[in-house]
């Protein structure tokens, strides 16, 4: 995707997901069409590496390339799979340009007489609403009429699959628990529905790893929601140690989030003079940090965290402070 990078959370939630061989497998099987699904040895089934397509589209590394064989034949096909958050009216000629330089990177690495690969585009577009784009390259070629039957047999011909998840019911999204848990928070976030029962499924929670869900939490939380109405949703799951889990995880993003917007308040508290009083506010919020994990704290341990004096160190404490056990072991990262 040319306008954002990896570190947006939707490209990251896609590739962690489909990264993993068994989710894409899955996924492929239920949204390809049926005769290429038929036809396809779903255990030959591999990631290319990102650099595979060019070093031109590092910024598209979100973006992800399979190798696949064909049943009974020595053809293979590469499956390209796309995401799109917005709408690009000319996706069939961004994705030709993509089929493309595949084809030449292959093409160096097979001299002739070895044949090019065939190549499926799949395109998973996230968006409020459908696409008003043609999927069809010859939809943006100005053939006027009375030139279109000369013409048109001398023009490059190019079709994609588009899977719109604005238009797939949750039901239909098919795979793995969780590629369809993926698939459902990249359909639920533009239409604000990420704290629906469709997303939030409790019967799927189970079936994914800890990594997973943590992906998934991170990403609702990190979403535009409102995070009380996070954390009442997450308290009204029925299974005992999937609650405790979740509101586990609920609780770590918002002490990350309190330790991000307090670097970024210290940051601008030094910019403009007023260092002194940011680093007792510091020290302050350390104590408390302390206090709110730990209880009632040592005078000696006080004296120690109000004699830093350096904002980078008190900003680690601050976190060590949060993720500390004991009194004790934070004491040591004094």
């Amino acid at each position: 995707m040319p306008d954002k990078d990896l570190h947006h959370p939707n490209d990251k939630l896609l590739k962690a997901t489909f990264s993993i061989p068994e989710n894409a497998r899955a996924f492929f099987q239920h949204h390809l069409p049926q005769d290429i699904a038929a036809a396809l040895v779903w255990d030959s089934l591999r990631l290319e590496p990102s650099s595979f397509v060019d070093p031109q589209f590092a910024a598209s590394q979100s973006d992800l390339l399979f190798h696949i064989t064909f049943q009974d034949t020595e053809t293979f096909l590469y499956l390209l799979f796309e995401h799109q958050s917005t709408e690009d009216p000319r996706m069939a000629l961004r994705l030709l340009a993509y089929v493309v330089r595949i084809w030449e990177r292959f093409a160096q690495n097979h001299p002739h007489p070895a044949k090019l690969p065939p190549i499926f585009p799949l395109v998973l577009a996230q968006g409020s609403k459908p696409w008003r784009a043609s999927t069809k390259l010859d939809d943006l070629l100005d053939l006027k009429p009375a030139i279109a039957p000369v013409l048109r047999p001398w023009q490059p011909s190019f079709v994609y699959q588009l899977l719109e998840l604005v238009s797939t019911p949750y039901e239909k999204l098919g795979g793995t628990p969780e590629g369809i848990l993926a698939l459902r928070a990249l359909k639920a976030e533009p239409v604000s529905e990420l704290l629906g029962d469709q997303v939030l499924d409790e019967s799927l929670f189970p079936l994914v790893s800890k990594d997973a869900l943590e992906r998934l939490m991170r990403y609702i939380f990190n979403g535009e929601v409102n995070k009380d109405l996070f954390m009442e949703r997450i308290s009204q799951l029925k299974t005992t140690s999937l609650r405790i889990n979740t509101m586990t995880l609920a609780d770590q993003f918002r002490e990350e989030g309190k330790l991000e917007g307090f670097a970024e308040g210290v940051s601008k508290g030094i910019s403009q003079g007023r260092a002194e009083g940011l680093l007792i506010a510091m020290s302050n919020s350390v104590l408390r940090a302390l206090e709110y994990k730990h209880g009632e704290l040592p005078s000696g341990l006080r004296e120690a965290v109000q004699s830093v004096t350096d904002a980078a160190k008190l900003e680690a404490l601050l976190e060590h402070a949060f993720q500390s056990t004991s009194i004790e072991t934070f004491a040591r990262n004094l």
